[in-house]
């Protein structure tokens, strides 16, 4: 009995093990290349700017087929821009973090200017003579992999190809599973239910995710670009019936490559709740060593990501600011607290008010900061419904109610375990998002329109489990 225990603890301790080597070797990679980003020409850059500018790049707007008014770069966008114009105390210093203009420092708006801050400021400092501020400040709570390839793409391309890339690569990647999936999913093929769920993930990545508001901006479609490459890996290489090693080391570098391009934008739990119906979808046709790659994969998911911002940080201690884990405590309890109303646009504030509602009296209350969240969130389905939050909120609406359905209908009638192994998986992942929200409740209500972007999951389980609705097509056929 012993013997046996202490060989499962040996194979856990190796498989994490491996899974913290791999993220150690790719964050050393990341930041080798951050150090060379570094040595990228700074005038070059501001050149290229300074010339996107002047043709008011940075001030137009796109109303694509919905009618609104949508801002061509982001916020997000123009930050990561201006960190490349500032000046840094050092090479190392500018590797490990970056540095941008102040919030609290906005220029004033202009007729024809966009009115999110982060432009503002890029634009105002794209016509003095010298872009870089005097008075920039580090931004030490994410990883910045936006800047990092932005700064290399520059070199080459133009600041407004940099979204139409990453959007083009995200269309493709998703489209190589989409298309032989659906292909091979309604041919008769014997694992026809693995085929069809992989097609209705990239469908939904592809359709429902925000792509067609979001997709055009560099700074979001990187962070998707990783959710649709590791679909792509998972797919066409099996990482979810993989070795136990294969699995541990390819899960620990998705985990990596979302904490490098991550922004509190969603990436996060998008990529846990991907993870999860991955391995529903396609993990090992044994009950056991199912449940085993679901809780494995959650937690190595979880350990990269928490080792690649411990290393940022403990580089930002040592290099450049000792005092970085007080900053990085107060930016983390201001997200996952639950007043809001100091943050909320002056305007929205009147308009809640004009119908009798003292807003600053919802503060600070977590019930109705869970209200005023899901009210947001009901909104900002515009996003998923193509500018129309009736149709976004319709889309969510009948996916929470036909997975329900579905989920219940197929566990009631599946006799398989591992058939009902599957779907309780499936029905962890729905959960991520609805968790991942009441915990980082602030950050949500106040960026709904990112943060509505993970519900489209619940999208692309009721796309699987229709498309598997049959109990007997999640019995996976057995590999050789």
């Amino acid at each position: 009995m012993f013997s046996r225990f202490s060989s499962i603890v040996r194979n856990v301790l190796s498989l994490y093990g491996r899974a913290s080597l791999a993220t150690l070797a790719a964050v050393a990679v990341f930041f080798a290349l951050s150090y060379a980003a570094s040595l990228v020409d700074r005038h070059a850059i501001a050149a290229k700017l300074e010339a996107a500018n002047a043709r008011h790049a940075f001030s137009q707007t796109w109303a694509g087929w919905t009618g609104r008014g949508i801002p061509r770069f982001g916020g997000n966008d123009c930050l990561m821009l201006a960190a490349l114009l500032q000046n840094y105390p050092s090479r190392v210093a500018e590797a490990i973090s970056a540095r941008i203009p102040p919030a609290d420092a906005q220029p004033p708006v202009r007729a024809g200017d966009p009115t999110i801050p982060a432009c503002l400021q890029l634009i105002a400092a794209l016509e003095r003579p010298e872009p870089a501020d005097p008075d920039a400040v580090y931004y030490h709570r994410y990883l910045h992999g936006q800047r990092v390839v932005a700064a290399f793409a520059l070199t080459v391309t133009s600041p407004p190809a940099l979204g139409w890339i990453t959007l083009l690569a995200n269309a493709l990647v998703l489209l190589s599973v989409a298309i032989p999936a659906a292909r091979r999913g309604w041919s008769g093929a014997p694992d026809a239910w693995r085929e069809r769920g992989f097609a209705a993930i990239a469908a939904t990545l592809l359709l429902f995710s925000g792509v067609w508001l979001f997709g055009i901006y560099f700074s979001f479609g990187l962070s998707d670009l990783v959710l649709a490459a590791f679909l792509a890996y998972a797919y066409h290489r099996g990482v979810a019936h993989a070795p136990q090693p294969a699995f541990a080391i390819a899960v620990a570098l998705f985990g990596t490559a979302t904490a490098i391009f991550e922004f509190l934008t969603g990436g996060i739990p998008f990529g846990l709740a991907l993870l999860l119906g991955i391995i529903a979808l396609d993990g090992p046709a044994d009950r056991d060593a199912l449940l085993r790659r679901a809780v494995h994969g959650a937690m190595i998911f979880a350990l990269a990501i928490l080792l690649t911002f411990v290393i940022k940080l403990a580089l930002v201690m040592l290099f450049v600011d000792p005092n970085v884990l007080a900053d990085f405590r107060s930016g983390l309890s201001t997200r996952v607290g639950s007043s809001f109303v100091a943050n909320l646009p002056p305007q929205e504030i009147a308009w809640v008010s004009s119908f009798g509602i003292d807003v600053n009296a919802l503060d600070g209350n977590w019930a109705f900061a869970v209200l005023y969240m899901l009210a947001r969130l009901g909104y900002a389905t515009f996003v998923i419904g193509y500018g129309s939050p009736v149709l976004g909120m319709a889309i969510v609406g009948a996916a929470v109610i036909a997975s329900g359905l579905l989920l219940v209908r197929q566990a009631r009638w599946s006799t398989d375990p591992i058939a009902r192994t599957r779907l309780l998986i499936l029905s962890a992942s729905a959960l991520v998002m609805p968790a991942w929200s009441v915990v980082f409740l602030s950050h949500t209500l106040l960026h709904a329109i990112w943060m509505v972007r993970p519900f489209a999951w619940v999208v692309a389980l009721a796309l699987i489990l229709f498309a598997c609705r049959r109990p007997s097509t999640l019995v996976v056929p057995a590999r050789s």
